[in-house]
C-alpha cells in the first residue's frame, strides 16, 4: 500500500525537504515501497507558485524527486488566500492546479495500491493556504474513497503577514469540510520547546527539522503495524487516524516528540510530557479525546512489560476524556531515524483540545479585521464572496462546539 506526499508552498517544501532527508535513510520504507517506487524514487509532488525553493530540489544529481513531479508558477501569491485559490490569469500560472493534479494522478499510477495523500503546506502562506485548500478540495473530489491528511504549520502569534488570520480561517475550514485529518505544527510552540535549556537562537531550518522528525516519528514504519511475514503496508498514517480521529467532527492531531541517547522509556516519556502544555491561557486543563505513542529506538521490544505504567502516565498527562475506554495506543519500532545515532525517541500524536483555543483566536482575530473592513478588498479582487467568508466562521464555529461538548466531563 503507497501514499503519495504533496508539497505545497514554500514552508510545504522545506518541511517536505527534512521528512525525505530522514525517510530516505528508513530501510523498512525504502523495501516495503511504501514511500518510494520500483525505481526508487519519491512518491512526491512539489508545487509552488515560484521556483526558488521547488527548483533547488531537482538541482542534486542524486535527488530522488522526479522532475515532472516539481511545478513552479512564474510569480507569487502575495500572502493572500484568494489569490492562491483561485490563481493568476495570466498565461501559465492559471494550470498550476490542473498541472498540479495531474502530476498526482500520475504517481498514484505508479502505486501497486493507492491508500492516500498526505499534503504538506502552511496555514498563513498565499500558495500554502490559498492553493494548499484548493487541492484538497481537488483531491477529494478525484479520490472520494482515498484517505487525506493534511499537515499544516500554524505562523508565529507575532506576525508573519497582516492576513495571516485570513488565511489561517479560510484554510483551516477548508481542511475541516474536505480532509480526513488535521497535523497542525504550532511554529511557537516549537520554537519554545527547542528554545529550553539552550541560550542560543533557533533557527527557521531548525524548527522545520524538529516538525519534519515529528511527522516522521508516527509517518514510519512500526514493528506493532508489520505482517506476520515481516512486511511493511505503510498503513502507519491512516492507521493514526483511525486510532486518534475516530469520529468525522474532530479531525486536529497534536505531536509531541522528543529523543535522547542512553535513557529509559520512563526517562524519556517524562521529558516529553514535560514540554507539554496543559493548561490555556486561562488556566483551564486542556482534555485529550485519544492518542497514539510511537517508541522509537534499540530496545523499544522492552517497552511491552511496562506499557500499562506509560499508558497511565500518558492518560493523566493528556487528562483524557472517560467515555473512551481505550484512550492510549502504543506502536513501536526498532529503528529510529527522527534523530542522531543510537538514540532513542518518543512521538505522541492526540486529538487535544489545544486545537480549541487555536480555532478560538483564528476566529476573534478576524472578526475583528473582518467587522472593521481590513484588507477585504484584496480578497474580493480575486473572487473571494462575503458568503465563503461567513461559511469559513459558521463551520470553525461548529468545530469548536463539536469539540467543547466532546471534551467536557
Amino acid at each position: 500500500m503507497s501514499t503519495v506526499f504533496l508539497h505545497v508552498g514554500q514552508c510545504g517544501n522545506q518541511v517536505g525537504r527534512s521528512f525525505w532527508k530522514i525517510a530516505n535513510q528508513d530501510k523498512k520504507a525504502e523495501n516495503s515501497a511504501t514511500f518510494v517506487d520500483a525505481e526508487k524514487m519519491q512518491r512526491s509532488v512539489h508545487v509552488d507558485s515560484e521556483p526558488k525553493v521547488v527548483h533547488s530540489l531537482i538541482a542534486n544529481q542524486r535527488s530522488r524527486v522526479r522532475k515532472k513531479n516539481v511545478l513552479a508558477g512564474k510569480r507569487g501569491r502575495g500572502s493572500n488566500w484568494a489569490m492562491g485559490y483561485y490563481g493568476l490569469q495570466s498565461k501559465g500560472d492559471d494550470t498550476l492546479v490542473e498541472n498540479t493534479i495531474d502530476a498526482v494522478r500520475h504517481v498514484v499510477e505508479r502505486c501497486d495500491s493507492f491508500t492516500g495523500t498526505v499534503v504538506m503546506h502552511s496555514l498563513a502562506g498565499g500558495t500554502g493556504s490559498g492553493l494548499g485548500s484548493r487541492l484538497c478540495e481537488c483531491l477529494r473530489d478525484e479520490y472520494p474513497m482515498n484517505y487525506l491528511l493534511s499537515c499544516a504549520i500554524a505562523p508565529f502569534a507575532s506576525g508573519e503577514s497582516p492576513l495571516q488570520h485570513y488565511n489561517s480561517l479560510l484554510t483551516l475550514s477548508h481542511l475541516q469540510r474536505y480532509c480526513d485529518g488535521v497535523i497542525v505544527s504550532y511554529n511557537d510552540e516549537v520554537l519554545k520547546r527547542l528554545e529550553k535549556g539552550t541560550d542560543r537562537s533557533v533557527s527557521f531550518e531548525a524548527v522545520n527539522r524538529h516538525i519534519a522528525g515529528s511527522l516522521c516519528g508516527v509517518f514510519l514504519p512500526t514493528d506493532t503495524l508489520l505482517s506476520k511475514c515481516g512486511y511493511s503496508s505503510g498503513q502507519e498514517p491512516f492507521e493514526l487516524l483511525r486510532a486518534v480521529c475516530p469520529m468525522p467532527a474532530h479531525k486536529f492531531i497534536h505531536l509531541l516528540h522528543h529523543s535522547k541517547k542512553k535513557t529509559s522509556w520512563e526517562e524519556l516519556l517524562k521529558e516529553t510530557l514535560y514540554r507539554l502544555r496543559r493548561y490555556d491561557e486561562h488556566g483551564k486543563l486542556f482534555s485529550s479525546l485519544a492518542n497514539v505513542m510511537v517508541a522509537r529506538g534499540q530496545d523499544s521490544s522492552s517497552i511491552n512489560r511496562i506499557q500499562p505504567k506509560l499508558k497511565s502516565k500518558i492518560q493523566t498527562a493528556y487528562n483524557c476524556v472517560r467515555w473512551n475506554p481505550f484512550p492510549v495506543d502504543v506502536w513501536t519500532a526498532t529503528s529510529n531515524m527522527t534523530s542522531t545515532r543510537d538514540s532513542s525517541s518518543v512521538t505522541i500524536a492526540a486529538n487535544y483540545g489545544c486545537c480549541v483555543e487555536h480555532l478560538d483566536t483564528v476566529i476573534k482575530k478576524s472578526k475583528i479585521m473582518y467587522d472593521a473592513g481590513a484588507y477585504l478588498h484584496w480578497y474580493w479582487r480575486y473572487g473571494l464572496t462575503q458568503e465563503m467568508f461567513d461559511e469559513s466562521f459558521e463551520t470553525l464555529q461548529s468545530t469548536i462546539d463539536e469539540y467543547q461538548t466532546a471534551l467536557s466531563p
